[in-house]
């Protein structure tokens, strides 16, 4: 499984503004979820991935770790490639880049 990005190195204020793009990245698939109409394990079959994966990702608990699972979650939700890019560039922190 190839990363997006290389990680920053581990600190106190990273692992914090980490966890808060995690959450706020997780909060946003959990809204546009929501707003299809999808239940966690509907979205999760849609794009190819487990519930608890994806349930993971709505929690702030871990993030998409390749582009193709970027797009799985886009295509799933209906959000377009440009918007969801954005969204990652907003949240870029959230894996470890500034």
């Amino acid at each position: 499984m190839s990363m997006l990005f290389a990680p920053l190195p581990t600190t106190t204020d990273n692992e914090y503004f980490q966890g808060a793009w995690r959450r706020f990245f997780g909060r946003f698939i959990e809204s546009g979820r929501e707003k299809a109409g999808l239940s966690v394990e509907q979205a999760a079959a849609l794009a190819a991935m487990t519930a608890e994966e994806w349930a993971m990702i709505e929690a702030g608990a871990t993030l998409p770790a390749t582009r193709q699972q970027l797009r799985a979650i886009a295509d799933t939700l209906n959000i377009e490639w440009g918007t969801m890019t954005r969204i990652v560039l907003l949240c870029r922190q959230a894996w470890g880049i500034q």
